[in-house]
């Protein structure tokens, strides 16, 4: 039986792929693609934290199920806004492989992220991976199909000049990605957090939120104002942390029953 595990790092960012290839396939360092958490981007020193929590969980380290794969998803602690997914072996190169600006040293330079948008149609794996492990479900108000059986759709239909990138596509369930491909006078607009909101064409509205997504205004204890730390100490760098989880993949929609593209 095959299953996907997720290793949630509840005080921390992630990414995952779809960068231009760097050493061993893997994205370059490159500052303007750095995720952050609570402002400070993700550095290789970090990821190697992450691994050695991986490795205390159990014995042998955290590693995927037999036949399946694990993937890492990192969220900011602030916002709960998924940054990156990365898969076990590709949070290990990068570990190893650390800043190749500065192979000598620890330093500060951003070394993961969400994937980039693309000039074409189909979403990359990666892309796919982030948005699915964001979104968890079909992203229609009150549906709660699995995501694994869902479509990625264009919020902003890529026809239309929508991108294919992470902060306009969602999953939706083959039922709902056809009501708004061809229903008429519904909308869909999407936040570049994932906020989704859907208008009927009676003009009502329902926003659904990825899970673990913060409302606006909320504050977790991480998001400190300065003067409630202790006088004198420098504020905390972006922790990780990880938990497992594993999750059945569930069966994709049927290829027998094509998207309304």
């Amino acid at each position: 039986m095959s299953g996907e595990g997720h290793a949630s790092g509840e005080d921390l960012l992630a990414p995952g792929g779809g960068h231009a290839a760097g050493e061993g396939g893997l994205p370059p360092c490159d500052d303007r693609d750095a995720a952050t958490v609570d402002g400070a981007p993700i550095t290789a020193g970090q990821l190697r934290q992450l691994l050695a929590q991986l490795d205390a969980i159990c014995p042998g380290g955290l590693q995927a199920p037999t036949g399946g794969t694990l993937n890492i998803d990192l969220v900011d602690p602030v916002t709960g806004a998924l940054r990156a997914t990365v898969t076990r072996p590709e949070l290990e190169r990068l570990a190893r492989r650390g800043c190749p600006a500065h192979p000598d040293r620890d330093c500060g330079c951003g070394v993961l992220d969400r994937p980039p948008p693309i000039d074409r149609y189909t979403p990359t794996p990666a892309q796919a991976r982030f948005v699915r492990a964001r979104d968890r479900t079909c992203r229609h108000p009150g549906c709660r199909r699995p995501a694994a059986r869902t479509d990625l759709d264009h919020v902003c239909a890529h026809r239309a000049g929508g991108a294919t990138d992470c902060t306009n596509l969602c999953c939706l369930c083959r039922r709902h990605h056809r009501l708004k491909t061809h229903a008429r006078r519904w909308r869909f607009v999407m936040t570049a957090d994932g906020a989704l909101s859907v208008t009927t064409p009676s003009g009502v509205t329902r926003t659904t939120r990825p899970p673990g997504l913060h409302l606006p205004g909320h504050r977790t204890p991480s998001s400190r104002t300065p003067s409630s730390r202790t006088p004198g100490r420098q504020p905390p760098g972006p922790r990780l942390s990880a938990a497992g989880q594993l999750t059945g993949g569930g069966s994709p929609p049927d290829p027998e029953d094509p998207p309304p593209f």
